[in-house]
Protein backbone atom coordinates (compact mmCIF):
# COMPACT_ATOMS: atom_id res chain seq x y z
CA UNK A 1 0.00 0.00 0.00
CA UNK A 2 1.06 3.48 -0.75
CA UNK A 3 0.96 5.92 2.05
CA UNK A 4 0.13 8.78 -0.31
CA UNK A 5 -3.21 6.61 -0.62
CA UNK A 6 -3.71 5.32 2.38
CA UNK A 7 -7.62 7.29 2.38
CA UNK A 8 -8.11 4.79 -0.56
CA UNK A 9 -7.77 1.53 1.46
CA UNK A 10 -9.79 2.82 4.65
CA UNK A 11 -12.47 0.93 6.54
CA UNK A 12 -15.79 1.38 5.23
CA UNK A 13 -18.48 -0.37 3.49
CA UNK A 14 -17.57 -3.48 2.02
CA UNK A 15 -13.98 -2.97 1.84
CA UNK A 16 -12.71 -3.84 5.56
CA UNK A 17 -9.08 -5.47 5.44
CA UNK A 18 -8.67 -7.66 8.16
CA UNK A 19 -5.23 -9.33 9.14
CA UNK A 20 -5.25 -13.26 7.93
CA UNK A 21 -1.92 -13.43 10.08
CA UNK A 22 -0.30 -11.66 12.91
CA UNK A 23 3.44 -12.29 14.23
CA UNK A 24 3.61 -12.98 18.27
CA UNK A 25 5.80 -10.06 19.74
CA UNK A 26 6.70 -9.97 23.22
CA UNK A 27 8.41 -6.20 24.27
CA UNK A 28 10.62 -6.57 27.05
CA UNK A 29 11.90 -3.27 28.23
CA UNK A 30 14.63 -2.23 30.86
CA UNK A 31 12.76 -0.25 32.69
CA UNK A 32 10.80 -2.85 33.55
CA UNK A 33 13.41 -3.59 35.77
CA UNK A 34 13.92 -0.66 37.42
CA UNK A 35 12.44 -2.02 41.28
CA UNK A 36 15.73 -4.27 41.15
CA UNK A 37 18.51 -1.72 39.13
CA UNK A 38 20.28 1.02 41.02
CA UNK A 39 22.71 1.43 38.17
CA UNK A 40 20.70 3.17 35.78
CA UNK A 41 17.18 4.69 35.12
CA UNK A 42 14.49 5.00 32.53
CA UNK A 43 15.93 4.20 29.22
CA UNK A 44 19.51 4.40 30.25
CA UNK A 45 21.24 0.92 30.01
CA UNK A 46 25.31 -0.05 30.78
CA UNK A 47 26.95 -3.37 31.48
CA UNK A 48 25.63 -3.85 34.90
CA UNK A 49 21.95 -4.06 34.16
CA UNK A 50 21.96 -5.40 30.47
CA UNK A 51 22.76 -8.82 31.95
CA UNK A 52 18.76 -8.39 33.13
CA UNK A 53 17.88 -8.33 29.52
CA UNK A 54 20.04 -11.31 29.33
CA UNK A 55 18.39 -13.52 31.69
CA UNK A 56 14.78 -12.35 30.66
CA UNK A 57 15.14 -13.84 26.93
CA UNK A 58 16.65 -16.96 28.78
CA UNK A 59 13.10 -17.54 30.60
CA UNK A 60 11.00 -16.60 27.90
CA UNK A 61 12.66 -18.21 24.88
CA UNK A 62 12.69 -21.86 27.03
CA UNK A 63 9.53 -21.64 28.08
CA UNK A 64 8.35 -20.51 24.58
CA UNK A 65 10.16 -23.18 23.18
CA UNK A 66 9.95 -26.10 25.82
CA UNK A 67 6.11 -25.16 27.21
CA UNK A 68 4.59 -23.84 24.03
CA UNK A 69 6.25 -25.70 21.18
CA UNK A 70 7.78 -22.78 18.91
CA UNK A 71 10.87 -23.24 16.81
CA UNK A 72 10.76 -19.88 14.93
CA UNK A 73 12.07 -17.03 17.61
CA UNK A 74 13.92 -13.79 16.36
CA UNK A 75 15.29 -11.74 19.53
CA UNK A 76 16.37 -8.23 18.12
CA UNK A 77 16.93 -5.02 19.70
CA UNK A 78 14.57 -2.55 19.44
CA UNK A 79 16.82 0.35 19.34
CA UNK A 80 16.18 2.32 22.45
CA UNK A 81 15.37 0.49 26.01
CA UNK A 82 15.20 -3.53 25.46
CA UNK A 83 14.44 -6.39 23.32
CA UNK A 84 11.60 -7.97 20.56
CA UNK A 85 10.92 -11.34 20.64
CA UNK A 86 9.22 -12.56 17.54
CA UNK A 87 7.42 -15.81 17.41
CA UNK A 88 7.16 -16.78 13.72
CA UNK A 89 5.85 -20.07 13.91
CA UNK A 90 2.55 -20.62 11.51
CA UNK A 91 0.52 -21.34 14.60
CA UNK A 92 1.52 -18.49 16.60
CA UNK A 93 0.69 -16.05 13.50
CA UNK A 94 -2.45 -17.34 13.49
CA UNK A 95 -3.63 -16.91 17.32
CA UNK A 96 -7.08 -15.25 18.18
CA UNK A 97 -6.41 -12.17 20.53
CA UNK A 98 -7.60 -14.47 23.20
CA UNK A 99 -4.93 -16.71 22.73
CA UNK A 100 -2.55 -14.15 22.41
CA UNK A 101 -3.37 -13.00 25.94
CA UNK A 102 -3.10 -16.24 27.29
CA UNK A 103 0.28 -16.61 26.41
CA UNK A 104 1.12 -12.89 27.49
CA UNK A 105 -0.50 -13.99 31.20
CA UNK A 106 1.66 -17.27 31.30
CA UNK A 107 4.73 -14.98 31.51
CA UNK A 108 3.56 -12.49 33.75
CA UNK A 109 4.08 -12.27 37.76
CA UNK A 110 3.27 -8.82 38.50
CA UNK A 111 0.13 -7.56 39.04
CA UNK A 112 0.23 -3.38 38.64
CA UNK A 113 2.61 -1.05 36.78
CA UNK A 114 4.38 1.70 36.95
CA UNK A 115 1.76 4.45 37.95
CA UNK A 116 0.40 2.06 41.08
CA UNK A 117 1.96 -0.54 43.50
CA UNK A 118 3.31 -3.35 41.95
CA UNK A 119 2.47 -6.90 43.63
CA UNK A 120 4.38 -10.17 42.94
CA UNK A 121 0.96 -12.18 41.85
CA UNK A 122 2.20 -15.92 42.26
CA UNK A 123 -1.24 -17.45 42.85
CA UNK A 124 -1.71 -20.93 44.36
CA UNK A 125 0.16 -22.89 46.92
CA UNK A 126 2.50 -24.33 45.25
CA UNK A 127 4.97 -22.75 42.22
CA UNK A 128 4.16 -22.68 38.83
CA UNK A 129 6.00 -25.72 37.12
CA UNK A 130 7.30 -22.66 34.75
CA UNK A 131 8.34 -20.27 37.33
CA UNK A 132 10.25 -23.10 39.40
CA UNK A 133 12.36 -24.21 36.44
CA UNK A 134 13.06 -20.88 35.39
CA UNK A 135 13.90 -19.86 39.12
CA UNK A 136 16.57 -23.02 39.82
CA UNK A 137 17.58 -23.63 35.74
CA UNK A 138 18.30 -19.43 35.48
CA UNK A 139 17.14 -17.22 37.58
CA UNK A 140 18.81 -18.91 40.87
CA UNK A 141 22.33 -18.69 39.77
CA UNK A 142 22.03 -15.11 38.48
CA UNK A 143 20.77 -13.51 41.57
CA UNK A 144 23.41 -14.86 43.73
CA UNK A 145 26.50 -14.36 41.30
CA UNK A 146 24.88 -10.64 39.30
CA UNK A 147 22.07 -9.62 40.31
CA UNK A 148 23.29 -9.04 44.45
CA UNK A 149 26.52 -8.10 44.01
CA UNK A 150 26.20 -5.83 40.84
CA UNK A 151 22.72 -3.70 41.91
CA UNK A 152 23.51 -4.18 45.38
CA UNK A 153 19.98 -5.08 45.92
CA UNK A 154 20.05 -6.23 49.39
CA UNK A 155 22.64 -3.74 50.81
CA UNK A 156 20.46 -1.22 52.82
CA UNK A 157 16.97 -1.27 54.71
CA UNK A 158 15.46 0.96 52.04
CA UNK A 159 16.03 -1.60 49.48
CA UNK A 160 15.07 -4.88 50.91
CA UNK A 161 12.08 -2.89 52.28
CA UNK A 162 11.36 -1.92 48.63
CA UNK A 163 11.73 -5.42 47.53
CA UNK A 164 9.56 -7.01 50.36
CA UNK A 165 6.74 -4.15 49.76
CA UNK A 166 6.28 -5.97 46.46
CA UNK A 167 5.44 -9.33 48.09
CA UNK A 168 1.53 -8.89 48.09
CA UNK A 169 0.89 -10.88 51.66
CA UNK A 170 2.24 -9.07 54.96
CA UNK A 171 1.69 -12.42 56.84
CA UNK A 172 4.93 -13.83 54.43
CA UNK A 173 6.73 -10.15 55.12
CA UNK A 174 6.68 -11.05 59.00
CA UNK A 175 8.03 -14.23 58.67
CA UNK A 176 10.78 -13.54 56.54
CA UNK A 177 11.68 -11.24 59.40
CA UNK A 178 10.82 -14.12 62.34
CA UNK A 179 13.60 -16.62 60.39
Amino acid sequence: MQPAKRHAYAQSGDSVFTPVERELVFDVDITDYDDVRYCCTGADVCLECWPLMTIAIKVIDTALRDDFGFNHILWAYSGRRGVHCWVCDGKARRFTNEQRASIADYFRVYKGNENSNRKISLPGPVLHPFLARSYTEVLKGFFEAKLLPKQNLLSSEERYEKILEMVPDSCKIYRLFDG
